[in-house]
């Protein structure tokens, strides 16, 4: 049976499959008999590259440094086909995880790093829906406000069609332009060139503890509820993570947002801004989130005026 060639139906079509175990590459001894479980091998002009799971390059006494999980894109996609490998790598490149990719006659194999495998599956995911994460530019900035504005144009506190411009679109305006905005933690999700979500983090103080701030989120309202949002919260603790940042703040409802980790602020020894806000406002510790932090959160200056 000939393999698929069509890239929109090789992306919808995909089902990627971590393998179970941890897999390394390594260097097999020349003059070596091979030997063991190898599950691929690549002959270079400098010697034999294996692949092989780590328990097994433990056994024979091979080194690595690359310890990866192995997804299989469980599509039967033609050797011809173009874009796919494009595809999967772009998408995983914007999200900072770095990919190798074995193509075999039925299945493309990526092997990723293992720490990076859960985030490597959930981009890919998205994939399958068309759905890319990467960061926001400056020129994107129209079309996120003409997002945000379709977004909240019914209130998430009343549920009731907001009369005007929502407040949220001035909000982002002036968070893009603040200095406590942070390039690096506004992300948008994209459909086929198109923004269909977007979040944006700030940064924000206990006293002068900093962390981070995260919100307004919005996504756009016909897709609302497919796991962009959520796609878009797991992105930014990831990057928020890898950037050494403690901890992030949001406000919002305490039966959704406590499913990613967050805990009511003042279980942690942190005040809201306004004390009516309750368990509304929520904090996720980081790993680098000190045990003796006390005191009221601060929001970067362009929600004092809200």
């Amino acid at each position: 049976m000939p393999g698929e060639t069509d890239l929109k139906t090789l992306l919808e079509s995909m089902h990627p499959v971590a393998r179970e175990g941890d897999f390394v590459y390594a260097l097999w001894p020349h003059g070596r008999a091979l030997e063991g479980n190898i599950e691929a091998a690549v002959r270079e002009a400098e010697g034999l590259t294996v692949v092989l799971p780590r328990a097994e390059a433990d056994k024979l006494g091979l080194s690595y440094d690359f310890v990866a999980t192995w997804i299989t894109l469980q599509i039967h996609s033609a050797l011809e086909a173009v874009g796919l490998t494009a595809a999967v790598s772009a998408a995983l490149t914007h999200a900072g995880i770095s990919c190798n990719v074995l193509a075999g006659f039925h299945h493309d194999h990526l092997l990723v790093p293992v720490a990076e495998a859960g985030r490597a599956m959930d981009v890919l995911r998205l994939l399958t829906r068309g759905v890319v994460l990467r960061s926001e530019q400056p020129e994107d900035r129209p079309e996120i406000l003409e997002l945000t504005a379709r977004a909240f144009s019914v209130s998430p506190v009343t549920g009731q069609p907001v009369e005007g411009t929502p407040v949220e679109v001035g909000l982002l305006r002036e968070l893009f332009e603040c200095d406590e905005y942070i390039p690096e933690l506004s992300i948008v999700a994209e459909i086929g060139g198109d923004i269909v979500g977007h979040a944006i983090s700030t940064r924000g103080w206990i006293g002068g503890f900093g962390l981070v701030a995260l919100g307004p989120i919005g996504v756009e309202p016909t897709l609302q509820r497919r796991g962009i949002g959520s796609a878009l919260m797991r992105e930014t603790a990831a990057r928020a993570t890898a950037a050494g940042e403690p901890g992030i703040a949001l406000l919002g409802s305490p039966l959704y947002y406590p499913r990613f980790g967050y805990v009511p602020a003042t279980s942690l020894g942190v005040e809201p801004p306004e004390a009516a806000w309750g368990e509304h406002f929520q904090l996720l510790p980081l790993p680098g989130w000190p045990d003796d932090v006390r005191g009221t959160f601060r929001y970067a200056a362009p929600f004092q005026g809200l």
